[in-house]
């Protein structure tokens, strides 16, 4: 097997990569590379040789800086585009990290765990994170009950019992004016769904879980960024007065 190495082949190079904080696919400015080029012949009837180069890039619209590996072989078909990996992870259907203001620490690391998750295709853990959250709001907010309506097999309700499950915990949240009654019914469709992870062991379906997290991201603004902005604004409109 022969190995070698050399040194910014693909210097200034530009590149159309999705950048991760514009969250679009922009230009991209080779700043340093790496080439590999590998070869090696086990035996007379068969070889097997290789190319990758090892890049620091920089996105030209926002100046973000990530890493790019780019691989071919010999045994790809001619037609076949290179493979491509990126550090961070990166993709079209990548979900990008929102950048809350005033999330508790808790929370807000939960969050970016379970979007970490949902990034790199561990589901299972992505629709117990989304469930957490939702256990963590209402821990944060001191929620530890709620008013819950019990119904026979034909849909009535039979009587309405104080339950300190997460369904009571989410019906708490609207009790005590921190949800909507829409909020708290999307609320307890992320409940079902966690339930269904964690339960029935099964895993989720990945487009559902982007639809969770869109409305859970929601949730979170309505609930904690949109207090915080509206006292900012309060405070700015008294300076000025």
């Amino acid at each position: 097997m022969s190995v070698k190495f050399t040194e910014n082949g693909t210097k200034g190079k530009l590149l159309k990569v999705i950048c991760q904080k514009c969250k679009i696919e922009t230009n991209h400015l080779v700043l340093t590379s790496i080439e590999e080029n590998g070869f090696e012949e086990p035996d007379d009837e068969y070889s097997f040789d290789w190319h990758s180069t090892h890049q620091i890039i920089k996105c030209m619209g926002c100046n973000n800086v990530s890493f790019r590996i780019e691989s071919t072989n010999s045994e790809m078909n001619p037609d076949e585009k290179p493979e491509e990996i990126f550090y961070p992870e990166i993709s079209k259907d990548t979900i990008f990290i929102k950048d809350f203001s005033d999330l508790p620490n808790d929370i807000n690391r939960m969050y970016h765990e379970t979007i970490d998750c949902y990034n790199n295709n561990i589901l299972t853990l992505c629709g117990a994170g989304i469930r957490s959250l939702v256990e963590a709001i209402c821990s944060e907010k001191k929620i530890i009950s709620g008013n819950v309506e019990e119904k026979d097999s034909n849909g009535n309700t039979i009587r309405i019992k104080r339950k300190r499950n997460l369904e009571g915990k989410i019906n708490g949240l609207f009790e005590n004016g921190i949800l909507t009654k829409e909020n708290a019914t999307i609320l307890h469709e992320h409940r079902s769904l966690g339930n269904e992870t964690l339960h029935e062991m099964s895993v989720p379906n990945k487009e559902s879980l982007k639809i969770a997290i869109n409305i859970i991201e929601g949730i979170l603004e309505f609930i904690y960024e949109i207090p915080y902005k509206s006292e900012r604004l309060k405070q700015s409109r008294n300076h000025r007065s």
